[in-house]
Formats: C-alpha cells, sequence, structure tokens
C-alpha cells in the first residue's frame, strides 16, 4: 500500500466537499478551469486592447505621412505652376514665334529640368508646338488644348492645371499639363504649357513612401479617376467584368471618401474589401487620406495597409505574454493533476488492494460453483477450441486440464473428426441464442452415457459472441430407470400373456407328443420297408413338436422369472464348469474356446444357477453368429471393487440401430428366434444389482461385458442382515 502524502491545501478541498457532500474531482478541475478562463479573457481582453490602440496609432502614422506627401505634391505643383508663368513673363516668351519657338522651347526646358517632361507652344489661332515631340500626342487637327480651358486662361490670364488621362485602348499616359497665358502688354500671343508624366509624380512621391509588404498609395482626383497609384504586391485578380484588382479598390476608396467622410479634410478609418475573383476574398485595411489643392481642382492621397500586417506587428509584441500565460495555465493545471493524481494514487491503491480481494473472492466463488457443478461445463471458442472445462468433465475423462485446453472439442469430446452433426454449439454462433439438445450421446471410456446438451453464448465487447458455454447433464441413469419402468410393465404384460398362451398350447401338444408315439408302436408291428416313409414323418412331427415345446419352455421361465437366492459363490468356477460343458458342441460348430480366468477374484453373492443361464444365452447368441466358426474368448478380472466377466466373439456383429434393442423381448433377428434369451439375461443381471453393456462392430465380433458387486474384503462373509439388504436391492 502507497504511503499517504500529506498536501495541506487539497487535504482542505476535500474536507469541503466530503462536507457538502460533493464531488472532488469535478470540482477542482471546474475551479481551475475557472481561473485559466480568467487569464485567458485578461489575455484576450489586453490583446485586442492593445490591437485596437496600436491600430488607431499606427493609421495616424499613416495620415500623418499621407499629410505629408500631399503637401508635397502641393508644393511641387504650385512651383511648377509659378516657374511657367515666370516664363511667360520673360521677352524670350513674348517673341515666340515658329522660327525660334524650337529653341526657345528648349531652353525652357533646361531652365525647368526634373520638373516638366516637355513643353508646348499654342499660337492663337490652335496650332501648337510641342519640344521634344513626343509620340503619344493626338494630331495636331484634334486640338491639345481645349477651347474650354483656352477660353478660361485667356480670361483669368492665370496658370490652369489640366489633367490628360489615359484613354482606353491608347498607349498614351496619363499626363499633367501647367498651361499659363503668354501676353504682350494686352495682346494675347498664346499658351505656353508644361507638360508631365503621371508616373514622374508615382516615382518621386508614392514610390518613396515607407509603407508595409502590403501597403498601397492611391493618387485619385475629384472625379474618382486614379491618376496613380503604387503597389508592390497587388495582386492582378480579375473580376467578371474584367476589372484588376487596383481599379476596384480604388474606386470603392473614392465611393467611401466621398459618401461617408470629406475628400476636402483628412480622414482615416478600417474597411473590409472583397476582393475580385471565385474565392470573393475578404480583407480587412486600415486607410488614411489627405486632400491635395491643385488649382481649382481637389484631388486626395490616399494610403492602405493591411489590418493583417499591424495585428503581426502586435503579435510580436505578444507572443511572450502569451507564452508566459500558457505556461502559467500549463503549471496550474499541472500542479492541479498533479497534487489530485498524488492523492488519488493512495485511494486508488487502496480500492485496488480491496478490489482484488473481491475480484480472489468473487473468483473463488465463481470457480467453486463452476467445479462444484454435478454436471459437465465446459467453454469453446468460435474455432470449436476447448479454453476451459471444469471438474466434473474432467473426471468423466479422466484427463487433467492441460489435456484440453487448445484442443478441439469435437475430437476430445466425441472422437470426430468433423463438427457433429446438428451441433448446438454452431447453432449458438450462428444465431446468439441459446441452444438444447435432448439425449445426445457419447462414448466415455466405453461406457454409452445419455446426455442433455445446452449452449449459451458468451458475447465480446462488440456484441458478437465470442465464446459458447457447454452445460452438459448425464441422465443416463434417468434414462435407465425409465426404460427399466417401461421393461418393467411390459414385461408384466408379456409375461402374463405368455403364460396364458403356453399352458393353452403345452396340453395339446402334449396329446400330440403321446399319440405320435404310439402310432410309432403301432407301426414297430409292420415290416420296416413298409414303413419307412411313415416313420420319417412321425419323426419330423416329433421334432417340431419338442421345439415347440423348448418355444414354450421359455415363454414359461420367461413368465416366472424366479427371485434370486443370493450365496456366496465363485465366478470362475461357474464359468469354468459352463465351458467345460460346451466344448463338444464348440467343437462341432469349429468355435475355439479361449479361457482368460484371473487367478484370484473377491467373493460375490451369486445365484449360480441363474448366472450359468444368463451366461449360457450369451454364448448360444455367440455360436450362432458364427455359423463358419471363429473364435470364443471368456474372461474374468476384478476392477474398481467389481468383478467382470467378458464375452467376446469374431462373429456377424450387430448392426449399431439394433444395439439399443437387443434385451427387448421379443426382439430377435434370427430366423425362429423368440427375442427372449437376451431379454431374461438382462433380468438375471439386473437382479444381481449388476449391469451388462456390449459393444459390437459389424463383420468384426461383439463383446459383452457383465459387472457384478464384489464383497469389500475377500475372505468376509456378509452377515444375515446384510445379506437380506444386499439381496432386497
Amino acid at each position: 500500500m502507497l504511503p499517504k502524502i500529506e498536501t495541506p491545501w487539497l487535504t482542505s478541498v476535500e474536507e469541503f466537499m466530503h462536507r457538502y457532500h460533493l464531488p472532488l474531482m469535478p470540482v477542482i478541475w471546474a475551479v481551475t478551469c475557472i481561473i485559466i478562463s480568467v487569464l485567458i479573457i485578461i489575455g484576450l481582453y489586453s490583446y485586442y486592447s492593445a490591437e485596437k490602440a496600436i491600430a488607431q496609432q499606427f493609421n495616424r502614422q499613416q495620415l500623418g505621412l499621407g499629410k505629408q506627401v500631399a503637401s508635397r505634391i502641393e508644393n511641387f505643383l504650385s512651383e511648377t505652376q509659378q516657374d511657367i508663368s515666370l516664363l511667360t513673363s520673360l521677352p524670350q516668351a513674348q517673341k515666340l514665334s515658329w522660327a525660334n519657338a524650337e529653341e526657345t522651347l528648349k531652353s525652357f526646358l533646361d531652365t525647368l529640368s526634373g520638373k516638366v517632361e516637355f513643353f508646348i507652344f499654342q499660337n492663337d489661332k490652335g496650332d501648337f508646338l510641342c519640344y521634344p515631340p513626343p509620340k503619344f500626342f493626338p494630331p495636331a487637327s484634334a486640338g491639345l488644348i481645349s477651347p474650354i480651358y483656352l477660353e478660361k486662361i485667356k480670361k483669368e490670364k492665370s496658370p490652369v492645371v489640366i489633367e490628360k488621362i489615359k484613354e482606353a485602348k491608347t498607349s498614351a499616359p496619363s499626363l499633367i499639363l501647367i498651361a499659363a497665358p503668354i501676353f504682350s502688354g494686352k495682346n494675347w500671343q498664346g499658351i505656353l504649357a508644361g507638360g508631365l508624366n503621371l508616373e514622374i509624380l508615382k516615382e518621386r512621391f508614392l514610390l518613396s513612401l515607407p509603407l508595409g509588404a502590403g501597403g498601397s498609395s492611391w493618387l485619385i482626383n475629384q472625379e474618382g479617376v486614379i491618376l496613380a497609384h503604387a503597389q508592390t504586391k497587388l495582386r492582378e485578380a480579375k473580376s467578371s467584368s474584367g476589372e484588376n484588382q487596383f481599379q476596384l479598390m480604388g474606386e470603392r476608396l473614392f465611393r467611401l471618401i466621398n459618401k461617408e467622410m470629406s475628400p476636402d479634410k483628412t480622414g482615416l478609418g478600417e474597411e473590409v474589401f472583397t476582393l475580385p475573383g471565385e474565392a470573393k476574398e475578404k480583407i480587412k485595411y486600415l486607410f488614411a487620406y489627405a486632400p491635395i489643392k491643385v488649382g481649382e481642382n481637389s484631388w486626395f492621397i490616399a494610403l492602405v495597409t493591411p489590418y493583417s500586417e499591424m495585428t503581426q506587428i502586435v503579435w510580436a509584441s505578444f507572443k511572450n505574454s502569451v507564452f508566459l500565460l500558457a505556461i502559467m495555465a500549463g503549471t496550474l493545471l499541472l500542479g492541479t493533476y498533479v497534487g489530485h493524481k498524488i492523492n488519488q494514487s493512495r485511494i486508488r491503491a487502496e480500492e485496488k488492494v480491496k478490489w482484488s480481494e473481491e475480484i480472489v473472492k468473487t473468483q473463488n466463488r465463481l470457480q467453486i460453483l463452476f467445479d462444484g457443478s454435478p454436471d459437465a461445463i465446459a467453454i469453446i471458442d468460435q474455432d470449436f477450441r476447448i479454453t476451459m472445462v471444469n471438474k466434473t468433465g474432467l473426471n468423466w475423462y479422466k484427463k487433467p486440464l492441460k489435456d484440453f485446453l487448445g484442443k478441439i472439442c469435437y475430437q476430445e469430446f466425441q472422437g470426430r473428426s468433423e463438427p457433429c452433426p446438428n451441433c448446438p454449439a454452431q447453432e449458438t454462433f450462428k444465431t446468439g441464442k441459446a441452444a438444447y439438445r435432448d439425449r445426445a450421446s457419447l462414448l466415455v471410456e466405453g461406457v454409452k452415457k445419455y446426455l442433455q446438451l445446452y449452449t449459451f453464448p458468451l458475447p465480446g465487447q462488440n456484441g458478437e459472441v465470442q465464446e459458447v458455454v457447454e452445460y452438459v447433464k448425464d441422465v443416463t441413469a434417468e434414462k435407465k430407470l425409465q426404460q427399466q419402468i417401461i421393461q418393467s410393465e411390459r414385461l408384466a404384460v408379456v409375461g402374463k400373456m405368455s403364460a396364458n398362451v403356453a399352458h393353452e398350447i403345452k396340453n395339446p401338444l402334449g396329446t400330440i407328443v403321446l399319440n405320435a408315439e404310439l402310432l410309432e408302436d403301432e407301426l414297430s408291428r409292420f415290416g420296416a420297408a413298409e414303413t419307412e416313409e411313415a416313420r420319417q414323418i412321425l419323426g419330423v412331427i416329433k421334432s417340431e413338436v419338442d421345439h415347440l415345446l423348448e418355444v414354450i419352455e421359455e415363454y414359461l421361465q420367461f413368465a416366472r422369472l424366479p427371485k434370486l437366492k443370493l450365496e456366496l459363490g465363485n465366478i470362475n468356477e461357474v464359468v469354468a464348469n459352463l465351458l467345460f460343458f460346451l466344448r463338444e458342441e464348440a467343437s462341432e460348430r469349429k468355435v475355439l474356446i479361449q479361457e482368460e480366468l484371473a487367478n484370484i477374484l473377491p467373493p460375490v453373492l451369486i445365484d449360480a444357477k441363474q448366472l450359468r443361464q444368463a451366461l449360457l444365452n450369451i454364448i448360444k447368441n455367440s455360436f450362432e453368429a458364427m455359423p463358419g466358426g471363429g473364435k470364443l474368448t471368456v474372461s474374468t478380472c476384478h476392477k474398481d471393487g467389481r468383478v467382470e466377466i467378458t464375452i467376446a466373439d469374431t462373429g456377424r456383429g450387430i448392426p449399431e440401430e439394433n444395439l439399443d434393442l437387443i434385451f427387448t423381448p421379443f426382439f430377435s433377428t434370427k430366423h425362429g428366434g423368440t427375442g427372449l434369451g437376451l431379454s431374461i439375461t438382462s433380468h438375471i443381471i439386473q437382479e444381481h444389482q449388476g449391469s451388462i453393456n456390449v459393444k459390437s462392430y459389424v463383420d468384426l465380433g461383439t463383446v459383452f461385458t457383465i459387472s457384478l458387486p464384489a464383497l469389500s474384503k475377500e475372505n468376509h462373509l456378509p452377515s444375515s442382515e446384510e445379506r437380506k439388504d444386499i439381496i432386497n436391492g
């Protein structure tokens, strides 16, 4: 038994549980789970609070970055407007003509290198000249600057920013034109416009932004047109309408800012965008935007970052805290578990000892019931192999248990090479129900036993029958008693009938014999030759009448079965005298008689005359079973307190179906037989308190074994009271 380990806090909890009749283990685990749940809730609350705070801070930083970029773009465009306006006031600009336009524009481009990519001069007639000549402008007849802008520039006399957005199915990029009027005095000479590709703004201001791996920036005008965007890892997924992801996201940003916020002010927020494609993936973003004043137009720049990048930052900072929380929860669980297990191990050890004693006690009880059953019990598995036999079954076969375990049941119990026909165990395995076979039989040490066989299923964990219990009840005694009762009733009826018939027939037969003898005397007066035929006929009559008288005598003997007079006798002497008397007849029948008599036999109470008659009936049947001669062996022996007489012949044998009928009155397979000899023999042996058994094999021979009770001591003579008890059975 394990020593008791004291755990103060656990002991206090146990006392509290015992006082209020609460189960210890569930309460301990419930308290532990509550503590861990509180820790987890606190951790989650801290995590999400930090995540929210960091997201707001991150978005504010993103907004500050957007303001800086918006300011830089505004300053850049404003400076460019001032520079172009300043150029228009120079004498070179006021003296522009087709002759010197290209040279003048070249000098202007050198002056504003890095701010504009080309210059355009358009005169008052609408003709224009571009330096350097780009390949992507429309023909001159189309007009680069619309009449609306021309009128506006003339009227306001100030620079104007013109957006030239890339049109579908063209290779022309999106441009910005900053156009300023040229006046010579009050006379309008034309327009000087500096051109800038929007990719320049993208490279100078957007791509340089310190965005995350999934961050993006957008430059959108007041009409929702995307002027420029920058994102390194934006997927080119296509929607059902063919629009790509950045186009859809830009439009969504414009609608969101224009509708729910104010495009003229800075702002920030969170939004879930559904990406195009079959998966319809939804991603949460943080966005911030700032307006850009471009002349009379309003642009805005929007910065967008996936929320997941921010959560990765939060997780990186909280990872150690989560790990520490997990260690705390694990330590708490482990401590609770170990403390409980230490105490439970003691309880389980005590319970194990207690249950072990109960199991041993129960096992002993079951074993006593199993082995104490007066009937044989065996357990067999699905392969018909024996797994257990009780003591009664072992005593039947005089074998130890080890000789049965693992052996095939029908081989060990029945001596068969294949399963028994109509086997009840086989039926139980198939149906899962108990089965019964009445009066099944088997041979145990050569003695036939009549059995009642019951089989019961032993199901396994899955409900399938794994083994079968065979309960075998020996009903040989009951069957023999039943047969004796039937036999006695039958003998009483037959005996009474036989006596009446025999008496009625015997007297006429006596008269026939007397008259035949008188007729024979009369024939003796005549000559032998003349009466030869008549004498033969009389001989046949006398012979048949003598046979009838013998049959009648057997009937009368059967009807007058005598009460035995038991006296102390010598079995060997009775057998030897009978065989000596029969040797001459045996010689005539060519039968060799072999005596194998034991040297010393215990005394037996017998009626020598009746026993001699019983043996004579058996030996006569043996003679008749060997019509061509053979061998008759008669032996005696002392075995298990009984004297046995064995009579074995080498005759035709008895068919198996007739073995149970040979002692039945009037059953005979011989022509002219009465069927009373063996019935009388059986009665005589039973009156001696003995038994008679027979084994027979067709064409090999038959063996009769008579067993008589011997006295307990070889030289002991029973008293008158003992002899009376023996005689009365």
